[in-house]
């Protein structure tokens, strides 16, 4: 009788042990929901209504061409007709997108751009919803 009362007691010491046993331990909410960003996902094009101090908006359109080349054309809307552009290289690093020529990068989120400024962070304010560039 004793061998069956010691060997259920072992038994539920060994249940209670593995069942505290966390396979999770360490891990963070945000680290499950992270997606690996990479350059075929940025590919595409983005347009948003960017805030401008002396015109109504600034209406962007962004490229990102699968050859590492950018087009970005952008209007003064209530200033002038004339679309201003730029081109050339982009790269990926970290989530950061970062045009050659511009002093500014953008953080790639789902379905959008979002700019930064040009210290690289997020810009805050109630004004920040407005510099997101949206993929279409």
């Amino acid at each position: 009788m004793r061998i069956v009362t010691y060997s259920i007691f072992y038994f539920l010491i060994a249940f209670s042990v593995v069942s505290c046993m966390n396979p999770h331990a360490g891990t963070t909410a945000d680290a499950s929901k992270t997606i690996k960003i990479t350059e075929n996902k940025v590919m595409g094009t983005y347009k948003g209504e960017l805030p401008c101090t002396d015109c109504e908006a600034i209406t962007t359109m962004l490229s990102l061409n699968d050859d590492q080349e950018y087009v970005l054309e952008y209007v003064y809307v209530g200033k002038s007709p004339e679309a201003f552009s730029k081109t050339g290289k982009w790269t990926l690093e970290n989530g950061e997108l970062d045009l050659s020529g511009l002093d500014y990068k953008y953080k790639v989120e789902a379905k959008q751009l979002r700019q930064l400024d040009l210290s690289g962070k997020e810009i805050v304010g109630e004004l920040a919803d407005r510099y997101v560039l949206k993929r279409f």
